[in-house]
């Protein structure tokens, strides 16, 4: 049996998750409806605990990646663009735009959970029995921001991103301070150059073995999911399922608005390219984002279906969407924005302004450092809650439905970065219709 035969035995990780989630969910109505949500003691009682602290452990891992992973993540990304003097025309462009169509990504989120409300009408007690929020304040916003207009808060919001003592931040996990700190650090890394290569190869190494420990906490994922959900089942019963279902509509919708409005729009005017036409061209590489959850694994489809298909110029193609695949998450940027007012919801937080914009500005920054594989989100969603000061227990509800939901996001992370390589190519003069009958005949996935 060959090595590739032995890795292709037992089932992907992404659907030992599904089966985790699905056998979670059955466990908890089951002991809901059979015994009640007010068990404390017995069997069952004792079953609740023990998922309930299996659950907490892969909380505090995820959560113990977080300041590492961030610090590392964001500044390879931006390192790697190359000198930010020398990104040139093309370069300046590409980033602009994923920049844009990031910030748009997280506005329809925000829109449509307000809009919605998917949160409310939880039972809080039952959340409280899980010891989800018990700490959580009636409502949370930065000190001193709530009674000033929106302009003085978003410019004190930009303030504030500013450390006075980056080692302070990093202590006190303040991530949008960790962020700039980081952003700063990587733009004069990547202009120093050749003297900075020492610390760029640290730093490159802990974002390895951050990645790495997404992948090694991923391994535990089924059986914590399944431990989370059935725990949170248990003592919500259908009551979880009306929320969860209000919740992943409200993400759908808001999906939807970004990639059937606003990246359909930016194709239609500035790519001046028929969007039917594109959608039907990397059709083969939505439907592989679609399935496998990883905009990474899509990536050499992405760039063969934009070049062959969609008449792409290859030398936009070979930059714009492996640049993409790294730093332009909008499904997943929009997602977290969803699922923090979702979260903060549940707990019956009331979020100011102010935090609504320090939510926007961290969603659309931290999209930068997701890693393009299954399950990365779920690191990058305690980012936001901790830049939100929420806790992360909240994420043990969405975690019932975020499998689905990541097909659907990476889906439109795809669906983005094939809009930003024709809105590119169409302004450098690089982009012809492709022949009709014209196939793709490098579609296989990598």
């Amino acid at each position: 049996m060959t090595a590739t035969e032995k890795k292709k035995k037992g089932l992907d990780l992404q659907w030992k998750i599904l089966i985790g989630i699905v056998l979670g969910i059955a466990l908890g109505l089951f002991i809901n409806v059979t015994y009640g949500a007010g068990v404390t003691t017995g069997p069952i009682y004792a079953i609740k605990t023990v998922f309930k602290y299996g659950g907490d452990i892969f909380i505090r891992l995820l959560r113990m990646l977080i300041i590492p992973l961030v610090f590392a993540s964001i500044f390879m990304a931006i390192v790697n663009l190359g000198d930010v003097r020398a990104l040139g025309k093309l370069g300046g462009k590409t980033v602009g735009f994923y920049f844009l169509t990031t910030a748009l990504a997280v506005a329809a989120g925000l829109l449509v959970v307000n809009v919605f409300n998917p949160g409310l009408g939880i039972d809080k007690e039952a959340l409280s029995a899980l010891g989800i929020g018990t700490e959580v304040p009636g409502k949370v916003g930065r000190a001193g921001v709530g009674e000033k207009s929106a302009v003085i808060i978003i410019i004190d919001t930009f303030v504030n991103m500013i450390p006075k003592n980056p080692v302070a931040a990093f202590a006190k996990g303040d991530i949008l301070q960790v962020i700039f700190f980081t952003i700063f650090l990587a733009i004069m890394a990547s202009i120093v150059g050749k003297a900075s290569d020492t610390m760029t190869n640290v730093i490159h190494g802990l974002d390895r073995i951050m990645q790495k420990g997404i992948m090694a906490i991923m391994v535990i994922a089924p059986y914590a999911i399944f431990m989370l959900v059935a725990a949170i089942f248990m003592d919500l019963g259908f009551a979880a399922l009306k929320a969860l279902g209000k919740y992943a509509l409200t993400v759908l919708v808001g999906l939807g608005i970004h990639a059937f409005i606003t990246l359909t729009a930016l194709v239609w005017i500035f790519g001046k390219y028929n969007p039917l036409k594109l959608v039907k061209a990397v059709a083969p590489a939505l439907m592989t984002a679609w399935s496998t959850a990883s905009s990474a694994a899509t990536l050499p489809m992405t760039m063969s279906n934009l070049t062959n298909r969609a008449g792409v110029s290859p030398k936009v193609a070979n930059f714009v969407l492996p640049l993409g695949a790294t730093v332009n998450m909008d499904g997943t940027a929009l997602y977290e924005s969803v699922a923090v007012i979702f979260i903060a919801q549940l707990l019956g937080v009331d979020l100011t302004f102010g935090m609504q914009i320090v939510i926007f500005i961290t969603a659309s920054l931290a999209a930068i450092g997701a890693a393009a594989i299954p399950g990365a989100g779920l690191v990058t969603m305690g980012i936001v809650l901790t830049a939100a000061g929420l806790p992360l227990d909240g994420i043990g509800l969405i975690l019932a439905i975020d499998r689905i939901l990541d097909q659907f996001r990476t889906a439109i992370n795809v669906w983005g970065d094939a809009c930003a390589a024709v809105v590119i190519a169409r302004s450098e003069d690089a982009i012809s219709e492709p022949a009709e009958g014209a196939d793709d005949l490098a579609a296989e996935p990598a």
